[in-house]
C-alpha cells in the first residue's frame, strides 16, 4: 500500500521533488543541494562523494603511490599491487593441505579441494555411488531408483518424469481434448482438429462441373477432370480399364493381358520386353564369343572387345590431319579438333555472329533469324525448335 498508493510520501524542503522512498530523498539531496562536499587541497576539483576524491587524488596527484619491494613496478591501487605481488613473485600462494598442489588464486585453491579432496560427499542410500554434487545425487536416484514417481490415477501407468506423464494422460485418457463444433470429431491434439477442420468442413472447395466430385485442392480437381472426364481417353481392348495417357494404357496391356510374350528356346525365361529377352540370350545362352587376337580375352559383346583392343591392344588409332596427335578414341581426336578450329571459324551470312560450333551457328540461326519454323498441324502453335513440337503434339494433343 506504500508503494503503490503513495500513503508515504517523502518531499524535498529546497524543491518540488517528491519520492516514496527515503534513500531516494537523501540521495536527491545530496546530489542537487548537498552540503556536504569534498574539496581537493591541490586543485579546485569538488566531489559529492569522498570516493570520487580519493580516485581523483590518485589518478591526478598521486599523493599515494604503492611500489612493488621486488622490482620497479609502481601503481595508485592498491589491489593492482596485490594482484602483480601473487602472479609475478609469488609473496601470497595457497598450498593444498592434502596434496602438493600450489596456487596463486585462492579460488583455484577452492576449486581444487571440491574436486579432489571434498570433504563433503553426498552418497546413495540404495547403493554405493557417491558424489560431490547433490544435484548429481538427485538425478542418479531418479534416474536409477526413482525415489521419485509420477503415477496415473486412472491407470497403472508410472513414470519418473512429469511430462511423461502428462504426454499419458492426454494420449490415453484424454484429459485434454478438443471437440469439432460441426460434428462428432474429437482429438486430444490440437493440430488435428485444425487438419480435420480444413478437409473436413472446409469453406474453399473445387467443385466438377460434370459430377458431384468435390475437391479442396485445385490441383486434385485438375486431375480428377482429366481422369474422368478428359476429352481424349485410351481404352484397353480386353477390359474397363481407361486412361488419359497413351503410356499408362501401353504399360496396362503388357502387365494384365501380356499378349505377347517372348520366351526363351533354353530354359523357362519369359518376359514381356523383347529387349530383356536379347539381354538374357546374350548373357545365359550365347554360343557367339568375341575373342581377342591378341590375348585369351574373351567376351561376349562386340562392344566390350572393341574397348578391350583400344585400350590394351591399340589396333585402332586415329590421327590428327594437322599435327602429330594420336589418339585411341574418336571422341578425344574430336575434342582435339576444336583446338585447330581457331582458322577455322563459321559465321552468320546476316550477322556478326561466329562459332566454332555448327550447331551453335544453327541454334543462332533459328532462334535470332527464324530459318526454320516447326507449325503443329491440329493448332496455331508455333516453335523454332523441333523438339518442343513434339513436346507440345503428345501434351496437347496426345
Amino acid at each position: 500500500m506504500k508503494v503503490h498508493h503513495g500513503s508515504i510520501q517523502f518531499k524535498c524542503t529546497d524543491c518540488d521533488y517528491v519520492t516514496k522512498y527515503k534513500c531516494h530523498l537523501k540521495r536527491h539531496m545530496n546530489v542537487r543541494h548537498g552540503s556536504t562536499r569534498f574539496k581537493c587541497e591541490q586543485c579546485d576539483y569538488v566531489a559529492k562523494w569522498k570516493t570520487s576524491l580519493n580516485a581523483h587524488m590518485n589518478v591526478r596527484h598521486g599523493s599515494t603511490q604503492f611500489k612493488c619491494t621486488h622490482c620497479d613496478y609502481v601503481t595508485k591501487w592498491k589491489p593492482f599491487l596485490k594482484k602483480h605481488m601473487n602472479f609475478h613473485h609469488g609473496s601470497t600462494q595457497f598450498k593444498c593441505t592434502d596434496c602438493d598442489y600450489i596456487s596463486k588464486n585462492k579460488y583455484h585453491l577452492k576449486t581444487h579441494m571440491s574436486v579432489h579432496h571434498s570433504s563433503t560427499q553426498f552418497k546413495c542410500s540404495d547403493c554405493d555411488y557417491v558424489t560431490k554434487y547433490k544435484y548429481h545425487l538427485k538425478t542418479h536416484i531418479n534416474v536409477h531408483h526413482g525415489s521419485t514417481q509420477f503415477k496415473c490415477e486412472q491407470c497403472d501407468y508410472v513414470t519418473r518424469w512429469k511430462a511423461s506423464l502428462k504426454a499419458h494422460m492426454i494420449l490415453r485418457h484424454g484429459s485434454a481434448q478438443f471437440k469439432c463444433e460441426e460434428c462428432d470429431y474429437v482429438t486430444t491434439w490440437n493440430p488435428s482438429l485444425k487438419a480435420h477442420m480444413n478437409v473436413s468442413h472446409g469453406s474453399t472447395q473445387f467443385k466438377c462441373e460434370q459430377c458431384d466430385f468435390v475437391a479442396k485442392w485445385k490441383s486434385s480437381l485438375k486431375a480428377h477432370m482429366k481422369v474422368r472426364h478428359g476429352s481424349t481417353q485410351f481404352k484397353c481392348t480386353h477390359c474397363d480399364y481407361v486412361s488419359t495417357w497413351n503410356q499408362s494404357i501401353k504399360t496396362h496391356m503388357n502387365i494384365h493381358h501380356g499378349s505377347t510374350q517372348f520366351k526363351c528356346t533354353d530354359c523357362n525365361y519369359e518376359t514381356k520386353y523383347k529387349c530383356n529377352l536379347k539381354s538374357h540370350m546374350n548373357a545365359h545362352h550365347s554360343s557367339t564369343r568375341f575373342k581377342c587376337e591378341h590375348c585369351d580375352y574373351v567376351t561376349k559383346w562386340q562392344s566390350s572387345l572393341k574397348a578391350h583392343m583400344d585400350v590394351l591392344h591399340g589396333s585402332t588409332q586415329v590421327k590428327c590431319e594437322q599435327c602429330d596427335y594420336v589418339t585411341k578414341w574418336k571422341s578425344s581426336l574430336r575434342a582435339h579438333m576444336n583446338l585447330h578450329l581457331s582458322s577455322t571459324q563459321l559465321k552468320c551470312e546476316q550477322c556478326d555472329y561466329v562459332t566454332k560450333w555448327r550447331s551453335s551457328l544453327k541454334a543462332h540461326m533459328n532462334v535470332r533469324h527464324g530459318l526454320s519454323e516447326f507449325k503443329c498441324a491440329n493448332c496455331a502453335y508455333v516453335t523454332r525448335n523441333k523438339r518442343y513440337l513434339v513436346k507440345h503434339i503428345n501434351r496437347i494433343h496426345g
